[in-house]
């Protein structure tokens, strides 16, 4: 068994609370709001499955699908952010940009003495060309 943090406990009396409370204001055989599954998925994870499914009435083995599914990673979000730098080397050294498609597509643009401004301009049409 794990052990119990004193928030925790206070965090599962409170989520009992919040599910007694859906339970009297939802006809019988409502599905359970995901808001709710979600904090009795983070609770399974410190207090265990079994004391959080009869706590707060849940049926054991749903509960358990739910923190496995969670467990096992579902694909993070896209980043909704890309940095890209622009650390050119100072010596003659050539640049190159290359953009693939997963279709096969591709651009190449080289650049015998890059600018990083160059760079960042191009980089920046093709950016907002995409979008």
């Amino acid at each position: 068994m794990l052990p119990s943090h004193p928030t925790a406990a206070a965090d599962l009396a409170a989520t009992a609370t919040a599910f007694a409370r859906w339970r009297d204001t939802t006809p019988v055989g409502a599905r359970i709001p995901e808001a709710l599954w979600s904090r009795a998925v983070e609770l399974a994870r410190v207090h265990g499955v079994a004391r959080v499914a009869t706590t707060l009435r849940l049926d054991y083995t749903r509960l358990k699908r739910r923190v496995t599914a969670q467990s096992e990673g579902v694909a993070p979000p896209p980043p909704a952010f890309v940095e890209m730098t622009l650390d050119l080397p100072a010596s003659g050294a050539g640049c190159v940009l290359t953009l693939s498609e997963a279709s096969g597509r591709a651009l190449r643009i080289e650049w015998t003495r890059p600018v990083a401004s160059e760079v960042a301009a191009v980089a920046r049409s093709l950016w907002e060309a995409t979008a």
